[in-house]
């Protein structure tokens, strides 16, 4: 295990030193202090995103738990010098997109810290209708060179920015392990800097897609299901994981239980 960890950790280093210091695939600069407040905002119906449980307000009582979730993505990630955060799921119906939804949500309360999140899971985008917003051509269009990332980006907050999927694309397996996407993340990264990016994947045992994109990101967290994802399921998916990356934990969703501390009901 520790030479598998000091192969990742190689692997990684050598990513950071051959991103791009200059010009982009997109003809981007990398620089650019004033390029995450130039993209437009995504002006939240907060009752709409309530009803599909993203609780863009710290006041919901469900917040609390993504706003701990939050903490622990940025304790670990700092202390280990993380920015790329896969969230992948064993199967589908996990909540992954309501998760990485939410997580956006509690960041945007946390002005301090940068947040970008994609919607890497392209055969079954979800996330724009989960936040009701218009992504324009998507972020798929953007990775294949058909779009500029300004046109698809919108801002949840001065902090938080969300780049989603129109529709479906035709061939997700090969966008995502052709050369320019690392390079456009790349890219992305040196331009905003975001303390945190985070990745909304698709279903691990589902596709081979997410195991495309393991390779440049430096750590996933995998949603189970209550009462519907399996122990052998989460330990398959914790040891494909940890062939390619490092493994930030396993968050339980879909669980229904009373808080006796308070006497709330929770789903999350």
């Amino acid at each position: 295990m520790e030479k598998l960890q000091a192969a990742i950790e190689k692997a990684r280093v050598q990513r950071a030193s051959s991103r791009p210091v200059s010009k982009s695939v997109t003809g981007q600069t990398e620089s650019d202090t004033n390029a995450w407040t130039a993209l437009p905002d995504l002006v939240a119906d907060q009752k709409a995103l309530l009803k599909r449980r993203v609780f863009l307000s710290g006041t919901a009582p469900e917040a609390s738990y993504f706003d701990k979730l939050r903490t622990k993505v940025l304790q670990l990630c700092q202390d280990n010098g993380w920015t790329r955060v896969v969230v992948t799921s064993p199967t589908k119906g996990c909540g992954k997109t309501t998760s990485c939804c939410n997580l956006a949500s509690s960041f945007s309360r946390q002005r301090d810290r940068k947040l970008m999140l994609f919607d890497m899971d392209m055969r079954r985008p979800a996330m724009a209708r989960t936040m009701g917003m218009d992504p324009g051509a998507g972020l798929s269009a953007v990775l294949d060179g058909n779009a500029t990332f300004e046109s698809v980006a919108k801002k949840l907050a001065p902090n938080v920015v969300i780049a989603a999927n129109a529709g479906p694309y035709g061939n997700p397996s090969q966008l995502i392990l052709q050369d320019q996407t690392p390079r456009v993340l790349d890219e992305l990264q040196a331009r905003y800097e975001p303390d945190i990016m985070l990745f909304d994947a698709p279903p691990l045992m589902a596709t081979d897609d997410t195991a495309g994109m393991l390779k440049y990101m430096d750590c996933a967290i995998l949603i189970a299901g209550a009462e519907m994802t399996t122990t052998d399921q989460i330990d398959a998916c914790e040891k494909e994981i940890a062939e390619q990356t490092n493994m930030l934990g396993v968050v339980l969703n879909r669980c229904n239980y009373l808080d006796q501390s308070d006497k709330y009901g929770y789903q999350y």
